[in-house]
C-alpha cells in the first residue's frame, strides 16, 4: 500500500507559532503548519472517506465546479487572530503551498466566491466535518473572506488536495477551515468471506462450460504481491491443475484505468506472473502456464464507479487445451450411472423393436411350414 509523506524540509511551511494548547481537539497537518496565533477549535480525521473539493464558486444549484475525491481526509478549524486580515492569512498559505510544490487550482475573494445573490450561502463538502457552529456546512457568505484550492502530485502518483476557507463572520471572529485529502488507497481485506470464491470444482465446471473463469484476487492498490487472503483461490487452482495433468492454461492480467496505459500493462502482467509463481511454487510445471497482461484495455464493467473498477481488476484463467476440458467435472457431481431399461420404448427404438419382432415371427412361420411339409411327404 502506498503512503504519501512530504520531505521533512517541507513540514514547517508556515511559522511554527506558539506552543500548542493542551486542550486543542486535534493537531496541525504534518505537512502544513498554522498561521501564528491561530488556535484549533474543531478537528476531524478519517483513514478513508469521500469529500467534495470546490474548484469554482457556489451557484444556485451548488458548486459550479468541483471534484469528488476519496482518500485520507482531515478537517481542521482554526480561530485566527482578529488583527490579521483574510488577505494576509490566505497569501501566507498560498506562498507556503507553492513553495512545497502545490499548484493553485482556484481562489476567490469576498462575494466573488458566490455566483450571484441568488446562490445559497453554504454547502456541504464533507459529512464528517463539523465545519462551523451551524452544522457541517461550509459558509460562502462573506463580509470579508478568501478561499483557495491547491493540488500536489507526488512522484509515486499520490495526489493531495487542500481547500482553505478564511471567513470573517459578521464583522468579528475570523474562522479558517482547512480540508486535506490524500488519495491513499482504502485498506482492504478487513472483512473476510469465502462467498463468491470459486472452489476447484467450480473452476473445473467453468472451464468445461465456458473455457475460462475470472479470479478477483485481493491485490493491494498498485501492488502485484499476492496477499494472504488470496491463498484459498490460488490453492483451488493448484488442486484443479494437480488433478488434471493434461490441462494447460493462460493467465490474463487486467487492471482499472487509473495510471498510464504502459504502467497498467506492466502491472497486469506482474499480477498474472504472481499467480504463476504461486502455482509453480506448489509444484505445477511452469510450461503448463502462459501469462499475458492487458492493462485496462478489456474492462468488463463501467470504470465510472468504485465497484466497476474493482471488477476490472482481475486475473482470468483461460484453458489452452480444449480436449482436456472435456474431462473436467466438478468433484461434487457424481459420474453418470447406467439406468435400468425403460418400460416404454420411444421413437426409433420402438420402431427397431417392432421390426425385430416381425422378423422373428416371419422366421418362425417359415420354419413351421418346412416342418409341416416334411411331415406331409414322409408321414403315414
Amino acid at each position: 500500500m502506498r503512503t504519501f509523506i512530504l520531505r521533512l524540509s517541507l513540514v514547517p511551511l508556515l511559522f511554527t507559532g506558539p506552543a500548542l494548547a493542551l486542550d486543542e481537539p486535534g493537531q496541525d497537518l504534518p505537512y502544513l503548519g498554522r498561521y501564528p496565533g491561530s488556535v484549533i477549535d474543531g478537528y476531524k480525521t478519517t483513514h478513508y472517506d469521500q469529500i467534495t473539493v470546490p474548484l469554482g464558486p457556489l451557484g444556485k444549484n451548488g458548486l459550479t465546479r468541483s471534484e469528488t475525491v476519496a482518500g485520507q481526509v482531515t478537517y481542521i478549524r482554526y480561530n485566527v487572530p482578529e488583527d490579521r486580515s483574510p488577505l494576509e492569512f490566505i497569501l501566507n498559505y498560498q506562498q507556503a503551498l507553492q513553495h512545497a510544490g502545490f499548484h493553485i487550482l482556484w481562489q476567490c475573494a469576498n462575494l466573488g466566491c458566490r455566483v450571484n445573490n441568488d446562490a445559497p450561502v453554504n454547502t456541504l463538502l464533507w459529512r464528517g466535518a463539523p465545519t462551523n457552529y451551524q452544522g457541517n456546512v461550509e459558509n460562502f457568505l462573506f463580509e470579508n473572506g478568501r478561499m483557495l484550492t491547491a493540488e500536489h502530485h507526488a512522484t509515486d502518483g499520490v495526489r493531495t488536495l487542500i481547500f482553505i476557507n478564511d471567513n470573517t463572520l459578521f464583522g468579528h471572529s475570523q474562522i479558517a477551515s482547512v480540508y486535506s485529502v490524500q488519495t491513499k488507497p482504502m485498506q482492504g481485506g478487513l472483512v473476510s468471506s469465502d462467498a463468491g470464491h470459486l472452489t476447484s470444482a467450480g473452476m473445473a465446471d467453468a472451464l468445461a462450460q465456458h473455457g475460462r473463469f475470472t479470479m478477483h484476487l485481493p491485490f493491494d492498490f498498485n501492488q502485484a504481491t499476492l496477499r494472504a487472503d488470496a491463498q484459498s483461490s490460488i490453492m483451488a487452482l493448484f488442486q484443479l491443475m494437480q488433478q488434471h495433468p493434461p490441462l494447460r492454461v493462460r493467465l490474463d492480467g487486467h487492471t482499472d484505468p487509473v495510471g498510464t496505459a504502459t504502467y497498467n500493462q506492466k502491472l497486469s502482467l506482474n499480477r498474472a506472473l504472481a499467480v504463476k509463481s504461486a502455482l509453480t511454487a506448489q509444484g505445477i510445471d511452469g510450461r503448463r502456464i502462459e501469462v499475458t497482461g492487458y492493462g485496462a484495455s478489456r474492462p468488463i464493467a463501467s470504470n465510472s464507479t468504485d465497484d466497476g473498477r474493482a471488477k476490472n481488476r482481475r486475473v482470468e484463467v483461460v484453458a489452452l487445451t480444449p480436449g482436456a476440458t472435456a474431462g473436467l467435472r466438478p468433484a461434487s457431481v457424481p459420474p453418470p450411472t447406467i439406468a435400468s431399461a425403460p418400460t416404454e420404448i420411444p421413437g426409433a427404438a420402438l420402431a427397431a423393436n417392432v421390426l425385430d419382432t416381425a422378423r422373428s415371427e416371419t422366421n418362425y412361420q417359415i420354419q413351421q411350414g418346412v416342418r409341416n411339409l416334411i411331415q406331409g411327404v414322409f408321414g403315414n
